[in-house]
Order: structure tokens, then C-alpha cells, then sequence
């Protein structure tokens, strides 16, 4: 017996469930993050194993890789068939294909082991992305062979980044002291893997530039630290040097596409007739860079979030430290480094501490001063910087690329200095892993605060959570292993 549909709504809705493996398709970007990509390319949840690139060559992924959460490669170790060839190496991710070549990938010797670029979605002519040795590697666009629906896959993935799973630990008695000393050599460790990873980039940038890109990607949060990077690279630290504020603003607010002249949807007259927007608008003609293609849009830009957190109060901050550092932020910074080494107690290296913050946490002046946006007024004059972005930029972009400094000048006292630096430096306000071992280890009576934490400490939190916990590897839990859990009784 034949089944016939008659129902015209219930045909063209079992129509839109199935496309066409070659059939074009416009996604919304703005709900997917490089994160569920990532996320998606390590659980392997595709509906074919044997998949094409779109260069149509065979692609059949017998290894993902191992998840990378530092910079570089986003998978490291991959194992894939293309066109029936075992290749081993790289894999980077990316919510669009351009993504390659807006982030310079093209230009950067840590990509070179790169054997295949998985993107969410082909929005260029992009069939083969080129790699800093002119060697060429397969694009492959995931959005064709998604076994499950995008928006349930979507959600899976930001609740599973937290679940709930069993652990060995909850609910245990707690030696403080070794769990402290367990927090603090994976913090090291942390410390240690990010200066590498850093002192890669020295084979192409000199201190200023790393540090300038360092900065403004701390200065981004997850939403927009990578288009603050890339803003960093479209204007190099050189072209700001001996130029006002004002024009080191409307240089990288123009670069950036986000002046009021250059938004898609119109400002009122009282916004861009401002005196402080009208010069900055003056300062943006008369600039070379005006003259150039534009290099980045709006749309790059996320304005979700708190207001004070807005990308233009970034640029305007990094604007800001760039005019007072008198032409290198290296300079700005390091002398205070530097007074780590003769600091002989706790106390002196949080004075130091201290003093870096307030060389990031700088007063804010003219229109920034109670602005989050142009045309965004607060009543309250708030400043560009706060303590815990001030302390994030410490700890994982000055302290690591002083450290590095440290190396190459051959000076084993600045190297232990800034370990020394980082050992009492302040803790943040936490975040969603602090939070998540917090609840998965402490208890009532045993609570994180008695490890009185530092930011050492934290990043040991985090290493341990991305490097054992979230990929379940509980047999390696250092804090099992290094007997930071009392035996029960028998």
C-alpha cells in the first residue's frame, strides 16, 4: 500500500530537512564560535566517514588529533587519508574558510605541519589554503556532512563543555598543603608551555610587536580577541610610534571599521557631531591608512557583553598605553620585571605586582572616559582597564614574553624573578573551570579558599581541568597521584 503526502506545509517541511551534498548554504554565523567547530571536529559526529574537500579529494579523518587549547594548530597529531595517502600532522579549525588568510596563517611558520583546514563553512574560493612554505593543503567544509541537527548540536556542546561526570575526588578528604603544591607545579607548568608557545612568534616579531599583539588579544575576552589581533596586525606597533592618542585612535578605529562614519546603520547627529567624533573622523582622513582597502568591518566585531567590555573601549585603551609608553611597551614594562630579582619577600613582589597593574590601569581621559561606544554615554567615569583584565594581561601575555626576554638575554636571575613574579600574583574573580573544580573537588568543610589561591595556582586549576578532566584522562590526575587525597580507612 502507497503512502501518499498531500499536505503542502508537511512536504516543503520534510524537504528543508534534506539538501544536497554539493547545494550552497548561508548559516548563521553570528550562533557558531570557533569552539563548537572545534568541538564538533574532535567528537567526529559526521554522517559519512569517507568525505570529500572541496577541492573533491577523498578526506577520511582515521585520527582527529589531540585538542590543542594553547596557540597554534588547533589539533595536533592528526592522522587523515587524502585521496588515499596516510598523511600525519596538523589540523586547524574555523567557523569560515577565509579565516585562513584573515589571520595570517599564510604568513606563519607554526602552520607548516598543517595537513588539513576544517571549516564550518566555505564563504571563498578557497580550495587549497597555502601554508608559510608555499605547500598547499585541502579545505574541508564540515556544514556538508553534519550527522545531526545544528542548533540541537549547538546546544549539546555548551552544556557539555560543564556536565557533570564522575569523579574519583569528590567528596574526599583533602591534603591542603600537597593539593596546594599540586595547583602550583601544573600552574608552572602552564606558565611554561605559554612562553613556548609565544617564543615561536619571536622568529618573525620583535618584542614590541609580540607584546602589542599579546595585549590587545588579553584585552579581548573570547569574543573578540582574535579581530583585536588581527587589528594589531593590519596596524603595526611601528606605524603608532611618535603619534597623539587621538591619532593612534582614529588609526586603528578606521583600520578596524568601527568609526561612526563607517558603521552599516547610521549614528544620529548629536553622535557624530561630537567635537571628540568629529576630530577623530579628521584624524581618520588625513591618515594613509584611509587610502588603503578597508580591512576589517563591523560585522568582525562582537557588542554582546557588558558595556565596558565593548571592543571600541579596548582600542581605546590599547591606544591609550600605546601614547603613554613613550614608543616600547617592552620598556614600559620590563624595568619593573627587572625589580624582581633583588625583591627578597612576599610582600615586595606584590608591591610589584601592584605597580604593573597601575601601569595598565591607566585614567581615562576625553570622550572614552564615560563612553563604552560612540553615542553609548555612562553617568560614571570608569577606567579602560580593569584589575582582573589588568591581571590577565599580566599573567599570560607580560610575565611569559619578560620570561622570554629573560632567555635570550641569558639572565638565569630574571628567569627565576619572574617566576617569583608570577608565584604571588593575584587571583582573578575566577571563571567557568575554577567554578566547576571547585564544586567537583571542595567540600563544605574543605573549601578552595584554604589553598589561598594565587594566580599560579588558578592556572594550575585550569591546566589541570583542560589537560586530564575534560578529556576524562583520570587515571593521570596528578592530584591522585601525588597522594593529595587521604586513604580511607579500610
Amino acid at each position: 500500500m502507497e503512502t501518499y503526502i498531500d499536505d503542502a506545509a508537511e512536504i516543503e517541511r520534510l524537504c528543508k530537512r534534506f539538501r544536497e551534498i554539493n547545494e550552497r548554504y548561508d548559516p548563521d554565523l553570528d550562533k557558531i564560535d570557533e569552539a563548537f567547530v572545534q568541538k564538533l571536529w574532535n567528537e567526529q559526529r559526521f554522517f559519512d566517514t569517507n568525505m570529500a574537500s572541496i577541492d573533491r579529494r577523498t578526506i577520511r579523518v582515521l585520527k582527529p588529533g589531540v585538542w590543542n587549547h594553547n596557540e597554534g594548530p588547533d589539533f595536533m597529531h592528526a592522522e587523515i587519508e587524502i585521496d588515499g595517502k596516510l598523511h600525519v600532522g596538523d589540523v586547524e579549525i574555523h567557523v569560515r574558510s577565509s579565516e585562513w588568510y584573515t589571520h595570517k596563517h599564510h604568513l606563519n611558520s607554526r602552520y607548516n605541519r598543517v595537513i588539513l583546514h576544517a571549516v564550518y563553512f566555505d564563504d571563498d574560493i578557497n580550495l587549497r589554503i597555502r601554508l608559510q612554505n608555499n605547500k598547499r593543503v585541502p579545505t574541508l567544509e564540515l556544514l556538508k556532512w553534519i550527522a545531526v541537527d545544528t542548533g540541537d548540536l549547538y546546544g549539546d556542546t555548551q552544556d557539555a563543555a560543564m556536565t557533570d561526570g564522575f569523579c574519583r575526588i569528590t567528596g574526599k578528604q583533602l591534603n591542603i598543603e600537597v593539593l596546594k603544591g599540586v595547583f602550583e607545579s601544573l600552574g608552572r607548568e602552564r606558565f611554561l608551555e605559554k612562553m613556548e608557545s609565544m617564543r615561536l612568534l619571536r622568529t618573525r616579531l620583535d618584542f614590541e610587536q609580540l607584546l602589542y599583539e599579546g595585549i590587545m588579544e588579553a584585552l579581548g575576552y573570547e569574543r573578540n580577541s582574535k579581530p583585536l589581533r588581527e587589528l594589531a596586525q593590519h596596524v603595526p606597533f611601528t606605524d603608532l610610534d611618535q603619534k597623539s592618542e587621538l591619532e593612534i585612535q582614529a588609526i586603528l578605529f578606521g583600520v578596524a571599521g568601527l568609526l561612526p562614519s563607517q558603521r552599516e546603520k547610521p549614528l544620529p547627529p548629536e553622535v557624530t557631531d561630537d567635537p571628540s567624533v568629529v576630530a577623530v573622523e579628521e584624524l581618520w582622513r588625513r591618515s594613509e591608512y584611509a587610502e588603503l582597502p578597508p580591512r576589517m568591518t563591523e560585522a568582525r566585531w562582537s557588542f554582546t557583553g557588558r558595556p565596558l567590555n565593548q571592543p571600541t573601549r579596548r582600542i581605546a585603551a590599547m591606544s591609550q598605553l600605546i601614547h603613554h609608553c613613550q614608543g616600547s611597551l617592552m620598556m614600559y614594562f620590563l624595568p619593573l620585571c627587572e625589580k624582581a630579582v633583588t625583591a627578597d619577600t612576599k610582600r615586595e613582589l606584590q608591591t610589584i605586582g601592584k605597580e604593573l597593574r597601575t601601569l595598565l590601569m591607566l585614567e581615562p581621559t576625553g570622550y572614552w572616559d564615560k563612553h563604552s561606544n560612540f553615542g553609548s554615554e555612562s553617568k560614571h567615569k570608569i577606567g579602560l582597564i580593569g584589575k582582573d583584565r589588568a591581571v590577565d594581561i599580566i599573567i599570560n601575555k607580560i610575565l611569559p614574553i619578560a620570561y622570554i626576554w629573560a632567555l635570550e638575554a641569558d639572565s638565569q636571575k630574571l628567569q627565576e624573578g619572574i617566576l617569583k613574579l608570577y608565584g604571588v600574583g593575584s587571583k582573578s574573580t575566577g571563571n567557568k573551570i575554577i567554578s566547576k573544580i571547585d564544586e567537583q573537588i571542595f567540600t563544605e568543610e574543605q573549601q578552595m579558599r584554604h589553598l589561598e589561591p594565587t594566580a599560579k595556582i588558578e592556572q594550575g586549576i585550569i591546566r589541570l581541568y583542560k589537560n586530564y578532566c575534560a578529556d576524562r584522562l583520570c587515571d593521570l590526575c596528578p592530584i591522585l597521584e601525588h597522594g593529595a587525597v587521604f586513604l580511607e580507612e579500610s
